[in-house]
């Protein structure tokens, strides 16, 4: 679901690395793959960053896929375990929002990982100069 968004973000990061650099590296006689891991790549992290905070929050909060394909109990994601624990009649809201609290950590720390890379890939492109 997010490679339409995925796709845009990256070509568009491609196409802003300036010819210079993967001609400057071909006469310095590196080959295609020695050049887009080399030079392409390093430049590629807050394109990578922000596609993968975009990406991944959708998939962690994912409710309906893990509730069709999963079969598995132990296999279970931890937003399907927290329905378990809503009841009919009577629902334990602090083990539900002990584990939804739990299962925030993940992403919160993926942000906070990547959110230097984060703000370099939004504001990219930002401003003409």
């Amino acid at each position: 679901m997010g490679i339409p968004l995925a796709i845009f973000v990256l070509t568009e990061f491609i196409r802003e690395i300036p010819y210079e650099l993967t001609e400057a590296a071909i006469i310095d006689g590196t080959g295609r793959l020695g050049t887009f891991l080399w030079i392409i790549a390093p430049l590629l992290r807050p394109a990578l960053a922000t596609v993968a905070i975009y990406n991944l929050a959708p998939f962690w909060n994912d409710l309906w896929f893990p509730l069709i394909f999963i079969s598995d109990d132990r296999a279970k994601t931890a937003l399907l375990g927290v329905t378990r624990l809503f009841g009919q009649c009577q629902t334990d809201w602090s083990k539900a929002l002990a584990v939804l609290t739990l299962s925030a950590i993940p992403v919160i720390a993926l942000y906070l990982a990547a959110s230097k890379q984060f703000i370099k890939g939004l504001t990219a492109g930002a401003v003409k100069g």
